[in-house]
């Protein structure tokens, strides 16, 4: 049971914007105070080991920010239209 909860919260913070969630952060000091799991530490960590893949997600992640910012001003222009 504490393994699947593990793995639904890494797969959240591999969302854009979740990590940085207050809530997201609250609940991973939670855990590091309780526990002595630091999940957002161990993902610091892992993009240290693999900087290509880092790049790559930052990457995307500017890619479905401008995605977002064109679909949001397009249902603008259709609202005023």
């Amino acid at each position: 049971m504490f393994q699947m909860l593990m793995t639904v919260f890494r797969l959240l913070l591999k969302i854009p914007y979740v990590k940085n969630h207050p809530k997201v952060l609250k609940l991973d000091r939670y855990l590091e105070d309780k526990i002595g799991l630091d999940l957002i530490k161990q993902e610091k960590k892992w993009f240290e080991k693999h900087p290509l893949l880092e790049e790559r997600i930052k990457a995307l992640e500017e890619d479905l920010d401008d995605l977002y910012l064109d679909r949001n001003q397009s249902r603008k222009k259709q609202n005023s239209n």
